[in-house]
């Protein structure tokens, strides 16, 4: 029985030589409706910033999650659960694993938890791909809808350069890398298939589409001027030029970078003003080190998703600005970096050696007897695969979903032609899975669970949302009023407490009642205990304990809430060392409870790190006015009036602002007083 499912697993047809637009191999309707699912989702979610935002994310997991279930009810209604054979399964669901165990040790589980159930959709996609029924003419459909779907993308970069006033190609990307990356895909996969298919067997139709979109794909490629994404096409067109002859793995690139480097284009414009446009755009170099940092100190991982939220205590200064630690690195830049910080070094290195076991059954896969189409296909959606590859490790591509798919896609895809090839071997797996009701309704049950694990960060966002929208309209109550609908839905995420803590604080401003500042510490508390990595967290408690200490009535009451606020910013400082505003905060609550040598030691320990915080200097100034010390007061005014006098007129951001304001918080006046 075995035997015959593994023979069934591909009709006749399916074993036919593929012979182009008009060959004998037809796909089934069925076959046909399920890649225009796929292909359907491919072109829907870059729609909308390019996927990344809640609402196309919400509908791709749900379709996947619906399209498994199906699956599986075809399984048990076959009486059989058919597995394709590939030595990719394994280290795919060992991956999972990894992640997934990374939530016990996660520093903010939540969002652990939210990156785990994105993996698994990735997974659930690379399984319903992967086992796919596909013939030769559902193949070359698929391959030509990856292909349609560059072109159109490409031809709205085009329009927005061109026509729309854009500085760089994005497409329906948020980024312009991430869009480049999409294109770089596009050219090598048209131009492997113009490379290698017989022009004799295919119509004007399928000669039209693949050179129009070759020649679009790569004129928006030009125009995103994406440096990383030129280095990564570099790597793409090397590998292309080494399956056809060593002659042209040195020719391909090598033409490429003298075209770029001779011809005036956009992207050679770029590289020569990028210092100009981007200040920080020579800091990555700094940011790998500090990933480095982080992946010495954690080297079993922070949990998936916490890189960000670990950048707190890992800034690093950028010399000749206003703000030297003023900016945190949420991303390495390199996506590698950020699997070994969030998974460890052991999830690093399954990842990479997935990546070898694939890049080895593509290997097996051209030593095979491919017909012209299918050879030039394999080569190109593994160049394109091999571009994102080689893009993420200078970007942060794997944090973009349309590039995650089309990556998952292209990967597949060269997989799947080897079952085209003779002599590969058996293809499947047959897995007893018969009907019973009780099988049937624990799949509803999973099902639905699925659901309503995917709905849940989209339905508190929506509540977010529109508490912030009731916010900015001035409705304090009603702003409450959603983002506690918003923490009901999704209650370990930090970011729906805090807006809870500050609406609590705009309705204390508004009505004077204490009772409104309680809850927000009740808030930030909690926050605080979902989120230990945040700096800003023990900070903001550190303000509200200040806040109610005004409206102490006895004098121990006050003290008590000052020291609590005291240990807010040590805790703050502890996880966020390179702040400035803690430092102060702290430094005028010990002079407050007339400690002032340990506030002038904080005060200078603020400005080892921060020289142009004015607000430090001029508070040190007071104090060693206080305590008699003029001449540290007069060196700390002197340096006021140099450095204000350095950055004036100069264009400052609302943080600069800050660092060059030296007017006192009001709160720090009323607890000295």
């Amino acid at each position: 029985m075995h035997k015959d499912i593994h023979l069934s697993a591909f009709d006749a047809d399916s074993l036919q030589p593929f012979n182009g637009l008009h060959g004998q191999s037809r796909a089934p309707r069925g076959d046909l409706n399920e890649i225009g699912i796929l292909l359907g989702l491919m072109f829907f979610v870059p729609l909308i910033d390019g996927g990344t935002t809640y609402l196309p994310i919400l509908i791709l997991r749900l379709v996947l999650i619906a399209w498994l279930t199906i699956r599986i009810f075809r399984s048990l209604r076959d009486g059989t659960l058919i597995l394709y054979r590939s030595p990719m399964l394994l280290p795919v669901v060992v991956f999972l694993g990894v992640a997934s165990i990374g939530i016990w040790h996660s520093s903010y589980t939540a969002v652990s938890i939210q990156g785990v159930v994105g993996l698994f959709m990735y997974t659930v996609f690379f399984f319903l791909l992967f086992h796919q029924h596909y013939l030769r003419a559902s193949l070359r459909v698929l391959t030509l809808g990856i292909i349609s779907l560059g072109l159109l993308e490409g031809l709205l970069g085009v329009i927005q350069y061109l026509w729309l006033g854009e500085i760089r190609a994005k497409g329906t990307f948020f980024n312009p890398n991430m869009f480049a990356a999409y294109e770089a895909v596009t050219v090598i996969l048209t131009l492997s298939l113009l490379a290698w298919m017989k022009w004799t067997e295919h119509g004007w139709a399928d000669k039209g589409l693949i050179g129009t979109a070759f020649g679009i794909s790569l004129l928006a490629f030009v125009m995103a001027q994406s440096r990383g994404a030129l280095g990564a096409l570099l790597v793409a067109l090397l590998f292309v030029g080494l399956c056809r002859s060593w002659k042209l793995s040195i020719f391909c690139p090598l033409a490429m970078l003298i075209a770029v480097i001779t011809f005036p284009n956009p992207i050679k414009q770029r590289v020569l003003t990028v210092s100009d446009q981007d200040q920080y755009a020579y800091t990555r170099f700094d940011i790998w080190r500090n990933s480095l940092n982080r992946i010495a100190d954690h080297p079993l991982g922070t949990g998936l998703g916490t890189y960000k939220h670990l950048s707190f205590k890992y800034r690093f200064p950028l010399e000749d600005e206003i703000a030297r630690y003023g900016k945190r690195a949420e991303s390495a830049h390199n996506e590698y970096l950020q699997m070994a910080v969030e998974l460890g070094v052991g999830g690093l290195v399954l990842f990479v050696v997935g990546v070898g076991i694939w890049g080895w059954e593509v290997k097996e896969v051209l030593r095979r007897d491919l017909s012209s189409w299918e050879r030039g296909t394999v080569v190109g959606v593994s160049g394109g695969a091999l571009v994102i590859l080689a893009h993420a490790a200078v970007d942060s591509l794997f944090h973009e979903p349309a590039l995650v798919l089309l990556l998952i896609l292209c990967g597949s895809t060269a997989l799947i032609v080897k079952r085209f090839a003779t002599s590969c071997g058996p293809l499947t797996w047959a897995i007893p899975f018969p009907y019973h009701p009780a099988r049937a309704v624990l799949v509803c049950l999973l099902a639905t669970a699925s659901a309503l694990l995917v709905i849940q960060p989209a339905a508190a966002w929506f509540a977010y949302e529109q508490g912030n929208t009731a916010s900015q309209s001035g409705h304090i109550e009603q702003a409450g009023q959603w983002y506690h609908r918003a923490i009901l839905i999704d209650p370990g995420i930090t970011a729906y407490r805090d807006a809870a803590a500050r609406i609590n604080v705009s309705g204390y401003y508004a009505s004077g009642d204490p009772q409104r500042l309680i809850s927000a510490v009740d808030e930030m508390v909690i926050a605080q205990q979902l989120n230990p990595l945040d700096g800003r967290t023990p900070s903001r408690l550190g303000m509200l304990y200040v806040l109610l200490a005004k409206r102490a009535v006895s004098i121990d009451r006050r003290e008590d809430l000052l020291a609590q606020a005291a240990r807010a910013y040590e805790g703050a400082i502890n996880v966020d060392p390179f702040s400035p505003f803690n430092y102060v905060e702290l430094g005028a609550i010990r002079w407050r409870q007339g400690n002032s040598r340990e506030a002038q030691v904080l005060l200078a320990q603020c400005l080892d790190y921060e020289p142009n915080f004015l607000p430090a200097r001029a508070l040190l100034a007071q104090l060693a006015t206080e305590t008699g010390h003029n001449e540290i007061a007069h060196a700390q005014h002197t340096a006021i009036e140099r450095i204000q006098a350095q950055y004036k007129g100069r264009a400052v951001s609302p943080l600069e602002r800050r660092f060059l304001s030296v007017d006192l918080n009001a709160r720090d006046q009323e607890i000295k007083e």
